[in-house]
């Protein structure tokens, strides 16, 4: 069922590009910014499995909001590490533009939900 949506098959794809710029940050990070990009990207794709698998517009609603907030969280974390220079030589201008678009995405399906539980009411 959740497999079906755009926005987790994007997710899904956006995970390895991630996981590969984790995979570039040195050593010292191994336990702040890369354990934290992997986890925050990997949010993004669970929430939105989980919110679809609810039995309410209001709660898919909430799961996609919460996807949202990882996936920025994931896009501050790319630009801290481009402030800190991990990112050189990098097509990373690319990854952070699908960020963009798929979180634009995953808030058009929230608001879509959210005006489909309110006109439930």
């Amino acid at each position: 069922m959740y497999k079906k949506l755009e926005i987790w098959q994007e997710s899904i794809k956006l995970i390895k590009e991630i996981y590969y710029y984790a995979d570039l940050l040195p050593k010292s990070e191994e336990f702040n910014l890369k354990l934290q990009l992997k986890i925050a990207i990997v949010s993004v794709t669970l929430n939105i499995s989980e919110g679809k698998c609810k039995s309410t517009a209001r709660e898919f609603a909430h799961f996609l909001n919460i996807s949202s907030a990882s996936l920025s969280e994931v896009e501050t974390i790319m630009y801290i590490c481009l402030e800190l220079g991990y990112f050189k030589n990098t097509n990373i201008d690319k990854t952070l533009n699908e960020i963009k678009i798929l979180n634009k995405r995953i808030n058009s399906l929230r608001n879509k939900q959210i005006k489909e539980y309110k006109n439930d009411k």
